[in-house]
């Protein structure tokens, strides 16, 4: 091994959702760590221009997306680690090369094609248990971002459990938002003047609809507010579909710019997340970040997430997110505590700390120390 381990990252970045931003955000926390000058890093990726780490060494590895995945895991990328040939190599999401010949580290997100099956296709299904039972059984580290998702990983994949590396996300703190700008937001955007927010993929384990059904229970009791939805479509929709196509309740925006989502954050009255599983749930961390009062669903790492503050669903229906939203959106002191604890929350996963976890799992993985 080099004097400086040699840790070459994986990062597919060319799609949105939680596994591109916390591969991108990793990276950078790695690069400005305390312990950089110890580690040489090597980022390969489907997109070099959205990677931001100083002092790198950066491989582009263009992928079409779709089945294009596998000509990118198990031919692009090992032919990569051939010529790099570095002392650890860690894949971001779920998966790892066959054949890999060096030792390695794997992220897991989470396992909600186990948990939840039925929210997922049966190709989905069945290809990402095999990628991941592979990874697990090959990989010298696993990390995972929640105790959640450990506990579920421990069960499901018992002989893996000594390896678990227990690292959550960081969560990026919220830039401050003129009143102007959320102004010009809300106008190019044409947002509604009171809403609800969800961000995320509309599929099925989202439970989107419920959302969406919860607003349409307030606004007939009186309440203004409808549902901003703002995610791509993906798979199992069609519930969320249906809603969305009810009545004028829901607004959907399938994508918003980077730059325009803070303002949005920063001018919902209220975020729910009624997910039936999440390993981590960044888009529920950006709203406690914001200071956005939150209601979750009282399930897998989002209790993890929020602790004390956000508002728990006492079950995953309509008429229960129309309940604990309603408690929120009608009591002013209760809004103004919800934000005063999400902001707090929010800075107890600085990305330093996860740096120095994957350090850990890095280490353990190369055998140091």
């Amino acid at each position: 091994m080099t004097e400086r381990l040699h840790v070459a990252i994986a990062v597919l970045c060319g799609t949105t959702g939680g596994p591109a931003t916390y591969g991108r955000r990793l990276v950078a926390a790695l690069a400005a760590s305390a312990e950089a000058s110890k580690l040489r890093l090597s980022v390969l990726t489907d997109r070099p221009d959205l990677i931001e780490a100083p002092g790198t060494c950066i491989v582009a590895l263009p992928m079409r997306g779709g089945r294009d995945r596998l000509r990118w895991q198990h031919i692009a990328l090992p032919r990569a680690l051939r010529a790099l040939r570095p002392d650890v190599y860690h894949d971001t999401k779920n998966a790892l090369p066959v054949g890999l010949s060096m030792p390695a580290v794997v992220t897991v997100h989470d396992l909600a094609y186990h948990t939840v099956p039925d929210t997922f296709g049966w190709l989905s299904r069945w290809f990402l248990r095999r990628a991941t039972h592979h990874a697990v059984t090959r990989a010298r580290a696993i990390v995972v971002p929640s105790q959640a998702t450990a506990s579920d990983l421990a069960r499901i994949h018992p002989q893996c459990a000594a390896r678990i590396h227990v690292v959550p996300h960081g969560i990026d703190a919220s830039p401050a938002i003129s009143a102007t700008r959320i102004a010009e937001v809300r106008q190019r955007l044409a947002l509604p003047e009171s809403y609800v927010l969800h961000v995320g993929t509309l599929q099925a384990r989202k439970n989107v609809d419920l959302v969406i059904a919860g607003v349409r229970m307030l606004r007939a009791k009186g309440l203004p507010h409808r549902a901003l939805v703002i995610g791509r479509k993906g798979w199992l929709a069609d519930a969320t579909l249906r809603e969305i196509a009810r009545d004028d309740t829901a607004m959907w925006i399938p994508h918003v710019e980077a730059t325009d989502l803070p303002a949005v954050y920063a001018a919902a009255a209220a975020f729910v997340s009624p997910s039936a599983y999440e390993g981590f749930g960044f888009s529920v961390a950006d709203a406690l970040a914001a200071g956005v009062p939150t209601v979750v669903a009282n399930n897998s790492s989002l209790p993890e997430l929020c602790g004390e503050a956000a508002v728990l669903l006492r079950e995953l229906s309509g008429a229960a997110v129309a309940e604990a939203l309603g408690s929120v959106l009608t009591d002013a002191a209760r809004a103004a505590r919800l934000r005063e604890l999400g902001r707090a929350r929010a800075t107890r996963f600085p990305w330093t700390a996860s740096a120095e976890g994957h350090l850990r799992a890095y280490r353990a993985a190369a055998k140091i120390g």
